[in-house]
């Protein structure tokens, strides 16, 4: 057995202890479905990065920096890191007030409906099962990597970790070892950054290396990125469209909104969106900027997606690659199990909508459909159908476009109405579902501003607006919402509010200081190293 296979088998039983720690926790269906109500700043913000970066994060993501699109990344994630904030300010603050349990039951208790909850409950269980199926996938393929034991054998470890902490301390559990996740893998890529900068140069010397490389992909260093083969117009409607797809779904999506359910107070949904932010900005350009140190040393990587596995396993001592990996692991493992928690939720309390009698028989039921699911999940991923990769296609923007337009009006519309929110978001999930089928399969030129996901967004906002003509509120939609806009007397202490501006005091300096490192280590070096005089293009 050699360092890697005990690391990884090391960091599962971790995993499987605090899991069950957190399960001892567990005395109601209020702590397994949203931790309590009671979770602080440093787990929501575990919980949100965690599950949002996984292994995409340091392996999908990574790959299209070595490819040459590092600065299309960048802008990727800064409107990615909006959503944070404006969720938070525009959304999830509201939502807790609501007091649901997932986020499906928030719409129908909105919209005093029940179409609507199952609906919104099936593409929450449609979307975060596409990802589950390729997080575990992904975490498989990384743990056989690591340990070379048979593909089914890693499947099967990565499924028992997920599932068995996620069915007996469900939320509670998920979001403790997303945090200790999120430590570990943020820790973990600090201190494997520097080996990756030391033997491609120095990270002060990468720019100048890069752009005197001959194998640094073309364009790669300006601001639109390597196109492609494309244009630059087209490179640019690319990062904007998929800023905003996820601008919105960590606005709204179960997975990421839904978060907020388990929020402390609403003070803490804005800390944590605050935190969430910076860490989308800066520790993201950190591990975008070692992905791109490994061009000079390893150019033309023939699976670019290995890029950081290559570098822990090339240019990192053997103790810290095996940290960077378990890392990388970590990051798969706590997606997977907030996919899992969030769709066996919606499953058993929206889908199927089932009554129970008492706490106890919906938790045992609950538990019964968490290991269902996971069960599906690992004979889905066994298989590894060319299916389950089509269905991800839908997956990264089906939630935005169903949801986006309904979630943001039901807080601050008074004329949308049950029928014109059901239009809305059935006519979102089918006008991208439709749209993006048509350009995959048929071939059609639908990009930019007609691409699908502004397709699906466009149908949904017509809906919306026709589908409520004609029609009155019900009483209880006009109560619910005067319900979310009454702001509870115990979130009104002027001390919190203190501690939320120096919150956003510290987003915003971070983000200032970002950008002007940005422009003195990267743009100004780059367009002197082209002769230009960025001094003659500054407006004042």
């Amino acid at each position: 057995m050699d360092v890697y296979t005990i690391g990884v088998l090391l960091s599962v039983v971790v995993y499987m202890i605090v899991g069950t720690y957190a399960g001892l926790k567990v005395k109601n269906v209020e702590d397994y479905y949203v931790c309590g109500r009671n979770a602080p700043t440093i787990l929501i913000t575990g919980t949100l990065f965690a599950s949002m970066l996984s292994t995409n994060g340091f392996m999908g993501d990574t790959a299209y920096c070595y490819g040459g699109n590092i600065t299309t990344m960048i802008l990727i994630n800064t409107l990615c890191a909006c959503g944070y904030v404006l969720g938070a300010l525009l959304f999830g603050r509201y939502i807790r007030r609501a007091r649901v349990r997932t986020m499906p039951s928030y719409f129908g208790y909105r919209f005093n409906s029940t179409r609507i909850r199952r609906f919104a409950g099936v593409t929450t269980v449609v979307s975060l099962t596409a990802y589950l199926l390729s997080v575990i996938q992904g975490t498989g393929i990384l743990m056989q990597t690591m340990t070379g034991l048979d593909r089914g054998v890693c499947l099967l470890i990565a499924w028992v970790c997920i599932t068995l902490f996620t069915f007996y301390s469900g939320s509670r559990g998920v979001i403790l070892t997303d945090t200790i996740m999120f430590i570990f893998f943020l820790g973990a890529t600090i201190i494997a950054g520097p080996y990756v900068f030391d033997a491609a140069g120095g990270l002060g010397d990468l720019l100048v290396t890069l752009a005197q490389n001959p194998n640094t992909p073309q364009g790669m260093l300006d601001y639109h990125g390597n196109v492609g083969g494309g244009s630059v117009t087209d490179i640019m409607f690319y990062a904007v469209t998929m800023g905003i797809v996820w601008m919105v779904a960590v606005g709204v999506s179960p997975w990421q909104a839904g978060r907020n359910l388990m929020a402390k107070n609403e003070h803490v949904t804005f800390r944590s969106g605050a935190m969430a932010a910076v860490l989308t900005i800066v520790f993201s350009l950190y591990l975008y900027l070692i992905a791109v140190s490994v061009i000079p040393l390893h150019p033309g990587m023939a699976e670019p997606e290995r890029v950081i596995i290559w570098a822990a396993y090339e240019v990192m001592p053997k103790l810290v690659g095996v940290v960077m990996l378990t890392g990388i692991m970590a990051a798969g493992l706590s997606s997977a199990s907030t996919f899992l928690s969030v769709v066996s939720f919606s499953l058993t309390s929206d889908v199927c909508n089932m009554s129970f009698k008492d706490d106890r028989s919906q938790l045992m039921w609950t538990r019964i459909i968490v290991l269902l699911v996971g069960l599906l999940a690992l004979g889905l991923a066994y298989l590894n159908l060319s299916s389950i990769r089509i269905i991800t296609w839908f997956a990264s923007t089906i939630i935005a476009a169903s949801w986006g337009y309904v979630a943001f009006a039901s807080v601050w519309s008074k004329s949308l109405t049950e029928r014109g929110a059901f239009l809305a978001m059935v006519g979102g999930f089918f006008g991208y579902f439709i749209a993006k089928c048509l350009k995959e399969f048929a071939g059609l030129p639908l990009e930019n501003l007609f691409g699908p996901f502004f397709i699906g967004v466009a149908v949904s906002v017509i809906l919306g607006i026709l589908g409520s003509r004609g029609q009155r509120r019900s009483a209880e939609e006009v109560a619910f919402l005067q319900k979310l806009h009454t702001m509870p007397r115990a979130e009104q202490k002027a001390s919190d509010y203190r501690r939320d501006r120096m919150y956003g005091w510290f987003m915003i300096g971070t983000g200032v200081a970002v950008s002007a490192l940005l422009i003195v280590y990267w743009a100004v070096p780059y367009n002197a190293l082209l002769g230009r005089d960025v001094t003659a293009m500054l407006p004042f």
